[in-house]
């Protein structure tokens, strides 16, 4: 009777190790059936038994079944595991850190991590195309859990935030691309917008406009920024001091000349608002200076060439909107004179406008100030010509 019940114990250990150790070839089996809590019970047992977890197969089956929950649509299998995307990236990992490079494994765990970074993204555009961008916010950080420093992703979560109103998130994101040197323009622009205005912070501002102008030197937007921001900071001498030294280290460069000439046309936008008619006229004129030997430099600068033919263009609608306000006995007397003076202005202003438009003929912004000016100087034909490429520009569009 006493072996008889050790044989039953000993049967019963045995049958008790077993179960402990679990199989891969099960968990295959059940995943292979789709029956992923099955696969997941028997893989999660399997990689606490010190012979299989020494073993790539049991790894590498881990992380094709916790890819699987990662994939599911399934509320209640995703709902199995919060961790899948996490344990199949860690499985896929010890699969590559066990292997040869080229080893057949290493290669197909390479290809799942792959396959999981790319089923997130087609997830989160279709999350996204319903306008649920919170929802699509979420696929696309599980999608840099994969991809922790992939330019697309960064940018698809970026814009989603955005939508989201979840900005803190944005300009990490975004700030994320600058460090990668992955920033597009727009990013940039969107970095400068949400510190500007949604966060209100110059400082920060200024930050992130002389990282977009490291980048894109060449985009005057940023200039204007940059002029702006130092501006509302009260900096401006600092600025000016800063650029006039680098155009005494630089004299051929075009970009600093622009920038020196912005500062002060900006600045004189900002006094004419306030009133200061002298103080305006003063910055105007230096601006107009340094626009000037910008398009010396280079002839085919559009920023230097269309601000410049926009100061001239301002410069005689001072005189056109006093005769505009004349009545007929004020006009008679002074009217003619004040109108010839506005029209020699615009006739030196015309060379530079239209420079503007042989640098970009498609900007509708130089062509339509360019036809206002032949409109206003009565050279129809010209301005009709003007008139028609706009026209075919429209039908393009």
């Amino acid at each position: 009777m006493k072996k008889s019940l050790s044989i039953i114990l000993i049967l019963t250990i045995a049958s008790l190790s077993y179960a402990q150790k679990g199989s891969v070839s099960k968990a295959k089996s059940y995943r292979t059936k789709g029956d992923l809590i099955s696969a997941k019970a028997e893989i999660d047992v399997a990689i606490t038994n010190e012979k299989t977890a020494s073993k790539t197969a049991t790894w590498l089956e881990r992380g094709q079944i916790y890819q699987e929950f990662v994939k599911s649509t399934d509320p209640n299998i995703k709902g199995i595991d919060e961790m899948a995307l996490e344990k199949a990236l860690e499985a896929f990992n010890k699969v590559i850190s066990m292997e040869k490079e080229n080893s057949i494994e290493a290669v197909l765990s390479s290809q799942n991590i792959e396959g999981l970074w790319g089923n997130l993204i087609n997830t989160g555009g279709e999350i996204y195309a319903t306008d649920d961008f919170a929802g699509s916010l979420v696929i696309f950080e599980q999608a840099l859990k994969v991809k922790p420093e992939d330019s697309l992703t960064l940018l698809y979560a970026g814009i989603s935030s955005r939508q989201a109103e979840q900005y803190d998130k944005t300009v990490t994101f975004y700030l994320k691309l600058d460090s990668l040197k992955k920033a597009s323009i727009d990013v940039y622009h969107t970095l400068i917008y949400l510190q500007k205005n949604i966060y209100k912070d110059n400082e920060a501002t200024l930050v992130a406009v002389r990282m977009a102008k490291k980048v894109y030197p060449e985009e005057s937007r940023f200039n204007k920024e940059e002029i702006d921001v130092l501006i509302k900071l009260k900096r401006l001498d600092e600025a000016k001091a800063q650029i006039l030294d680098e155009i005494k280290r630089d004299p051929s460069n075009v970009n600093l000349h622009l920038s020196y000439a912005i500062m002060h046309d900006n600045l004189g936008a900002n006094n004419a608002k306030e009133g200061n008619k002298e103080e305006a006229n003063k910055s105007y004129e230096i601006a107009k200076e340094y626009y000037s030997k910008a398009v010396e430099i280079d002839a085919k600068s559009y920023v230097g060439n269309f601000n410049l033919g926009a100061l001239y263009v301002n410069s005689a609608k001072e005189y056109y909107d006093q005769v505009r306000d004349m009545d007929l006995s004020t006009y008679n007397k002074k009217g003619p004179a004040l109108e010839a003076k506005a029209n020699s202005i615009l006739k030196e202003g015309l060379p530079f406008m239209k420079a503007a438009t042989d640098s970009k003929p498609e900007d509708e912004d130089a062509l339509r100030a360019l036809q206002q000016i032949y409109t206003q100087l009565k050279m129809y034909d010209e301005a009709e010509v003007i008139m028609n490429k706009l026209d075919a520009l429209g039908k393009e569009d």
